[in-house]
């Protein structure tokens, strides 16, 4: 609970800082801009967002029900309230353990709960590569952001790290030797650390062990499913990258950029910010933003589109989220 507190104190202080730099050469301005945003637009770019979670649910549903049937509404509220707990933890990685923690509390067992999200987790990671592979292509014979310098290196090690990602799941997922060597040194390290007393735990941890690998084997058997899910996965992640076009539209302005450059740009966004290590990557998605979209669209309007732009794909989401994991909470 601290460390949750603390970390939105960060958000708090480093989204002042933010918005301080935004704002203070253009004040009146973009506050104008905001204000007189035409709603309707910005409702379209709220509903790409619960687009996106919608697919990111039948993803996860989808998985969910090779090993246990699951309601859709469920996974749905789930993936809503994994928002906020991504939202608040460093690189994302809050959402994962919870989602984990709430199928356990659904009678699905913690291999299986941990496969699941392991699984979607791999899905995830492989569409947002291969939608970053695709908008490169697209760049390279639109030349719709030209890459140069650090933010060229930025671009590869994002790449090179979400390739990682995908290449230590998959090894977690398969290897069966890896996982169980690991466990052996750590419960040999909280055994030394007297955390755990009984060293015959690791019997029942490798017998999960064994169980984790055989159903993750199982899950990738179908490769037609699995593809599809990539698929579904890429385009919920199209339904988010188009955001930023709704909100064009929304300070009546049809002729700055098109979805096309929007989706690609903000796929290179996601890509770069995928290391920044603070919550939501605050200060490198804005700079990102500011510094990409800076091509197409000037000042004042260019900082009131980033400023929207996070608050609909970001703050919004998790506030959603913060609401319903509470409400869900309060009724049980």
């Amino acid at each position: 609970m601290k460390k949750k507190f603390i970390n939105i104190i960060l958000i708090i202080i480093f989204t002042l800082i933010v918005l301080y730099f935004s704002l203070k050469d253009n004040y009146d301005e973009i506050i104008e801009l905001l204000l007189n945003s035409d709603i309707r637009w910005l409702f379209i770019g709220y509903l790409f967002v619960l687009s996106y979670t919608f697919l990111k649910s039948v993803v996860t549903n989808d998985i969910i029900n090779k090993f246990k049937k699951f309601d859709m509404k469920k996974t749905f509220d789930l993936q809503l309230m994994t928002f906020f707990f991504n939202a608040i933890t460093p690189f994302s990685t809050g959402g994962q353990p919870f989602q984990v923690y709430t199928l356990k509390k659904n009678k699905l067992s913690l291999s299986d709960g941990t496969n699941v999200i392991v699984q979607e987790s791999i899905i995830h990671q492989i569409a947002l590569i291969v939608v970053g592979f695709l908008a490169i292509i697209v760049n390279e014979i639109f030349d719709i952001y030209k890459f140069e310098g650090i933010i060229l290196t930025f671009l590869i090690l994002g790449f090179g790290l979400n390739i990682l990602v995908i290449f230590l799941l998959f090894l977690i997922s398969h290897s069966n030797k890896i996982d169980k060597l690991i466990t052996k040194y750590i419960v040999k390290l909280l055994t030394f650390l007297r955390i755990i007393k009984n060293k015959e735990i690791l019997n029942k941890l490798h017998n999960t062990i064994d169980n984790f690998n055989y159903n993750s084997k199982i899950l990738l058997k179908d490769k037609k499913r699995f593809i599809k899910l990539i698929l579904i996965n890429c385009l919920a992640l199209l339904c988010l990258y188009v955001v930023p076009l709704t909100i064009l539209f929304s300070f009546d302005n049809y002729v700055s950029f098109d979805g096309m450059i929007a989706i690609v740009l903000v796929s290179f966004i996601s890509i770069i910010s995928s290391y920044v290590p603070l919550p939501g990557g605050i200060g490198g998605q804005e700079y990102l933003f500011i510094l990409m979209f800076g091509i197409y669209v000037n000042q004042p309007l260019l900082s009131s589109l980033m400023i929207m732009w996070r608050f609909i794909t970001y703050y919004l989401p998790m506030i959603v989220g913060a609401v319903i994991f509470n409400v869900k909470n309060k009724v049980k």
